[in-house]
């Protein structure tokens, strides 16, 4: 229990801490509501609010477009690596078969590397099979990264669940199949959508790889189409600050609807039987 003054200096704290983070988005949004060619950085909030910079960015910016194949990559990344960690995962844990502990290592080394050490390789290694400035080459590397991932963080939930549950199912004529998708994956829910969304965050707001990757400005995704942007429009504030919000309301609206499913799976497997 923690005393009176205890209680008001960690709320002093959490106070400051709240005003250090809030204080560059108040006046990223005051910026964005500002006249579209203002002078200013937007610091000063004595000026009529105006959605006119939201307008231009995104005709002028072309932010439909590179938010379309951004949701395309994200999509197709977080399905195809939630599958794939949801089987890994179960295997690792509860089948536990030959080599088992030395995919798990393997699965913490894969994700464990920065994209910038893996980059230059992948390009060369999609360069012969023509898969430079295609979708493709933004979406298997992410979902061998993401894999990595989830394997990792999938094999611990998977194993804080009682093992009697899947032999119980198996027992009363479940096929493994039938157990993993039907008993234990839903018992793992929270920890399969704090995946997802961490790998939704993570594919969103990549940068280096389609950089690399992609020339073609009809593929360029949300954060390579906003670098472009910026640097077209360097001196109107309004402007960068309404493309800095249109690029990163997914990720904002994604955390706020996943917040509680995000701290219910980080704990998932904090018991282990």
């Amino acid at each position: 229990m923690l005393s009176r003054t205890e209680r008001r200096v960690t709320l002093a704290v959490l106070s400051l801490a709240a005003i250090v983070t809030l204080y560059p988005l108040i006046v990223l949004v005051n910026a964005s509501l500002g006249p579209l060619h203002a002078a200013t950085s937007g610091i000063s909030f004595n000026h009529p609010l105006t959605f006119e910079a939201f307008g231009y960015a995104w005709r002028e910016g072309n932010f439909s477009r590179y938010m379309l194949n951004t949701a395309i990559v994200t999509v197709a990344v977080v399905v195809v690596s939630a599958v794939f960690s949801i089987m890994a995962g179960y295997a690792v844990a509860v089948l536990r078969p030959p080599g088992a502990r030395l995919v798990l290592y393997v699965s913490i080394f894969g994700f464990m590397l920065p994209t910038e050490a893996l980059i230059v390789p992948w390009y060369y290694q999609f360069l012969p099979l023509n898969l430079v400035n295609t979708y493709w080459a933004m979406i298997l590397p992410q979902i061998a990264q993401s894999i990595a991932f989830g394997t990792f963080w999938l094999q611990i939930a998977y194993r804080s669940l009682p093992h009697s549950l899947s032999e119980s199912a198996v027992l009363d004529g479940a096929s493994r199949w039938t157990a993993l998708w039907r008993v234990l994956t839903p018992n793992v829910a929270p920890a399969i959508k704090t995946m997802a969304a961490l790998v939704f965050l993570w594919t969103w707001n990549s940068f280096m790889l389609p950089l690399v990757m992609v020339s073609k400005q009809s593929l360029y995704v949300v954060t390579v189409g906003l670098s472009v942007f910026e640097g077209v429009h360097f001196n109107n504030y309004a402007a960068l600050a309404a493309g800095s919000i249109l690029a990163a309301l997914p990720v904002i609206v994604v955390y706020i609807f996943s917040q509680r499913s995000f701290i219910a799976g980080i704990f998932a497997g904090s018991v282990i039987e």
